[in-house]
C-alpha cells in the first residue's frame, strides 16, 4: 500500500536526518583526535582626546612590509610572556590582561556555569594553560604595526598602574602604556560595562614628535585545536567549531579548521569582522567600519599542538599629527550568543550579521522566526520549557489543516483495510492484478493513498528548523523546567522524556494503518525503540518538543479515526 510506504519514507527521511548529525559529530571527533601539527551605548567616540578632524586616515598602495607585519599572523604562540597578569572583575566576567602585549588570555564568564554542579564556576572561554583548568588555548591580541619605527604589538611589555581591576560603576577602564624610544606614548585601554560582554579595545597616541606618524591596527583571535570536547560518541551535539568572517560583499562565511590548513585566507574589505565560534559562545573582533582592511587566517605549531588564529589588519594607516593626539578603536565580544545581546551590538556598532554566529543552517530563514516567537512566548510565561510547549501548540494549531487532511487520509486507509486484506488474499500470486483492484478500490472509495504523506513532506523543513533552534539557542542553557528537568539544553539524566518519546510514537503508530508488507511492519514496529535509543542524547527541550508533539498528534488523529469510524 501506498501510504505505507509513504509513512515509513517520511520516518525515514527524519530518522536519516537524525543519523546523519550524528555522523557530522563522529566526523568532527576523529579530526581533532587525528590531525596534528550590555547597555547599548556608541562605543566609537573619541570622548576625552582631539577633535577627529586632527587624525587624518588615508588610503596607501604600499602596505608596510616590515617582518613585524609580514609574519604577524604566524606569530601565534599562546604562552604567556615575561610580563604579569592584570586581574579584572566585572558583573558578567573574570578576566586577565597579560601585559606583554596587552592579550586577554583569561575570560570566565560568571553567568554561565561550567555545570549545574559547579554554579560558582563560570566558562571559561578565553584561557591558557596556565590560567585555567583546561590545556586548551583561546586568547585574544592585537597591536601596531608601522613602516618608520617600532609600535607596540602583541610582544611589548606595557606597565600598569594596577594589578587588579574591578568595576565599581557603569564603566571600568584598564588602562595600559607603552613609550617608545622616541617619546612618543601609547596607551591601551580596554574598557568594560556593566551589563555588556563588549569591552572596546582603544589605541591612544600622544605624538611628541615634530612629524606626523602613521600605525596600522590589527588584531586577531588564536587558538588551540580543542583537545576537549563536549562530550563524545551519540552524546555530542552536532555543533560549529572554527572561525567566520563576515563582509559586506560575501557576507557571513565559516572558515573551519580544515580549511585553514589548506590555505590561509585574505580578504579585503571595508566593513567586516572575523570570529571564533563554538556551540553557545562566540568571540569577535568587531573593527572600525570604514576603513579598508584585510580579513586573514594562519596556522602555526605550538609544541604538539597546532594554533589556529583569524583576525584583521588595516590595509590603511591612521596618521597622527605632529604635536597631536588621536585614538584608534575596535570592540571586541567576548561571550554567550544571546541574540538581544548580538542584536544590540549590531545596533550599536553598525556591523552586520552578528546573529549569524547562532548557527541555524540553511533553514535559517525558517528558524529565526520561530526563535522569535520563542523567545516571546517565554517573556509572557516565565519559564523555556512551558515557552516550548506553547510553540509547539501554536504550530500544531498553524498545521491543523495540513495534519487533518493527512490524518483523514490515514483513517481512510485503516477503514478499508479489511478489504484491502481480502483483495490480498484473493490475488495472493498476481501482483499486479492486486494492485489493479487495489487501486480501483481506491477510486470507488475515494480515497487518495499520497494524501497521508504530503502534508507532512511540508512540514519537515518546521520540524528541522525548530530542531536547529532548540539546539543552538544559549537561552535554552541550564533553563529549569520543572522535577529534575533542570538543563533544557542537557540530556534527561533519568532518561524519562525519551521513554515517554518513544511510547507517544508507538501509539501514534498504533492509530495509522498497518503496512501490509511484512519487512514494512517489522521496520515500523523497530522505529519507535530506534528512536528511543537516538534521543537518549538529546537534550531535553528538544524531546520535549517531542513529546508534546506526538501527544497532540495522537489525540487530534484518534479523534480524526473515531469521526471516520477508523477505530
Amino acid at each position: 500500500m501506498e501510504i505505507q510506504r509513504n509513512i515509513l519514507i517520511v520516518t525515514l527521511v527524519a530518522l536519516s536526518f537524525v543519523l546523519y548529525q550524528r555522523w557530522q559529530v563522529f566526523q568532527q571527533e576523529y579530526m581533532l583526535e587525528n590531525m596534528m601539527p550590555t547597555q547599548t551605548r556608541d562605543f566609537l567616540t573619541n570622548e576625552g582626546i582631539p577633535e577627529v578632524s586632527e587624525i587624518i586616515v588615508q588610503r596607501v598602495n604600499d602596505v608596510p612590509s616590515t617582518p613585524e607585519q609580514e609574519n604577524l599572523a604566524s606569530v601565534v604562540e599562546i604562552e604567556i610572556g615575561a610580563g604579569s597578569v592584570l586581574n579584572i572583575t566585572t558583573d558578567l566576567v573574570r578576566a586577565k590582561i597579560d601585559t606583554v602585549g596587552g592579550s586577554v588570555v583569561f575570560l570566565e564568564l560568571i553567568e554561565e556555569p561550567v555545570s549545574i554542579e559547579e554554579p560558582d564556576i563560570g566558562y571559561e572561554l578565553f584561557k591558557t594553560p596556565g590560567t585555567a583548568r583546561a590545556q586548551d588555548s583561546f586568547v585574544a591580541r592585537g597591536g601596531l604595526i608601522g613602516r618608520d619605527a617600532s609600535f607596540p604589538n602583541h610582544h611589548t611589555v606595557f606597565q600598569s598602574e594596577y594589578s587588579s581591576y574591578e568595576l565599581l560603576d557603569e564603566t571600568l577602564r584598564v588602562p595600559l602604556s607603552w613609550i617608545d624610544e622616541r617619546g612618543v606614548e601609547y596607551i591601551k585601554e580596554f574598557i568594560f560595562h556593566r551589563d555588556s560582554y563588549v569591552v572596546d579595545v582603544n589605541y591612544v597616541i600622544k605624538n611628541t614628535l615634530t612629524n606626523q606618524i602613521s600605525v596600522y591596527p590589527y588584531a586577531q583571535l588564536s587558538r588551540s585545536e580543542p583537545a576537549e570536547n563536549s562530550g563524545s560518541g551519540f552524546g555530542r551535539l552536532p555543533s560549529y567549531l572554527g572561525a567566520v568572517i563576515y563582509t559586506d560583499e560575501e557576507k557571513y562565511q565559516k572558515v573551519d579548521f580544515g580549511d585553514m590548513d589548506e590555505e590561509n585566507i585574505k580578504v579585503q574589505t571595508s566593513n567586516g569582522w572575523a570570529a571564533m565560534i563554538e556551540h553557545y559562545f562566540v568571540a569577535a573582533w568587531l573593527p572600525r567600519r570604514g576603513q579598508e582592511k584585510e580579513l586573514y587566517s594562519a596556522v602555526s605549531n605550538s609544541g604538539l599542538r597546532t594554533i589556529y588564529s583569524i583576525g584583521y589588519k588595516a590595509l590603511e594607516p591612521t596618521i597622527i599629527a605632529a604635536g597631536q593626539s588621536g585614538t584608534i578603536t575596535a570592540a571586541l565580544y567576548a561571550g554567550p550568543k544571546e541574540q538581544y545581546r548580538l542584536r544590540a551590538v549590531e545596533g550599536v556598532l553598525g556591523h552586520e550579521g552578528l546573529n549569524l554566529t547562532v548557527d541555524y543552517g540553511w533553514l535559517t530563514v525558517v528558524a529565526s522566526p520561530l526563535f522569535w516567537l520563542l523567545e516571546n512566548i517565554f517573556k509572557v510565561v516565565g519559564n523555556w520549557g512551558w515557552a516550548i510547549i506553547f510553540l509547539t501548540l501554536l504550530i500544531k494549531a498553524v498545521f491543523y489543516p495540513l495534519s487533518a487532511a493527512s490524518y483523514k487520509s490515514m483513517a481512510a486507509m485503516k477503514r478499508l483495510q479489511p478489504r484491502m486484506a481480502t483483495l490480498k488474499e484473493r490475488y495472493t500470486d498476481d501482483k499486479q492484478k492486486f494492485q489493479v483492484a487495489m487501486m480501483e478500490l481506491y477510486k470507488e472509495e475515494k480515497v487518495n493513498p499520497a494524501g497521508g504523506c504530503l502534508p507532512i513532506l511540508i512540514q519537515i523543513p518546521v520540524f528541522i528548523a525548530l530542531y536547529w533552534v532548540l539546539l543552538e539557542s544559549v537561552e535554552l542553557r541550564q533553563a529549569d523546567f520543572a522535577l529534575w528537568w533542570n538543563d533544557l539544553s542537557s540530556p534527561d539524566p533519568y532518561y524519562v522524556l525519551p521513554v515517554l518519546m518513544g511510547a507517544s510514537m508507538f501509539f501514534q503508530q498504533k492509530l495509522n494503518p498497518a503496512p501490509m508488507d511484512p519487512m514494512q511492519q517489522k521496520v515500523m514496529m523497530f522505529m519507535p525503540l530506534v528512536l528511543t535509543f537516538l534521543f537518549l542524547s538529546f537534550p531535553q527541550g528538544l524531546v520535549l518538543y517531542w513529546v508534546v508533539n506526538n501527544c497532540l498528534s495522537i489525540a487530534q488523529q484518534w479523534l480524526i479515526n473515531k469521526r471516520a469510524g477508523a477505530l
